[in-house]
């Protein structure tokens, strides 16, 4: 499980990497394209997120207690991006 949570650390580092770099550059270039963008990104994020837990479900073998875990992790994580991210941009 220890590999995964890596893994999670470093999506979630590079998926907040994105959101900044592209709302940079979108309000740089179309800022009244921001809000488009931040739904757009917003959705692919959560999209993302969910595909993760169930490649985990998927090719992990684990407990029920260690799938239970492991979902309560990353969707604090999950959580603690979207704060992250709104932090650094607004």
């Amino acid at each position: 499980m220890l590999l995964w949570l890596v893994f999670a650390v470093v999506f979630y580092t590079l998926l907040i990497y994105v959101w900044v770099m592209g709302l940079k550059a979108v309000q740089k270039y179309q800022p009244e394209k921001a809000v488009t963008f931040y739904f757009i990104m917003a959705s692919i994020r959560f999209v993302m997120a969910l595909t993760i837990v169930a490649l985990y479900m998927l090719f992990s073998t684990h407990t029920h207690e260690e799938a239970a875990v492991f979902c309560l992790i990353f969707s604090l994580m999950y959580v603690a991006m979207v704060i992250i991210s709104i932090m650094l941009k607004h």
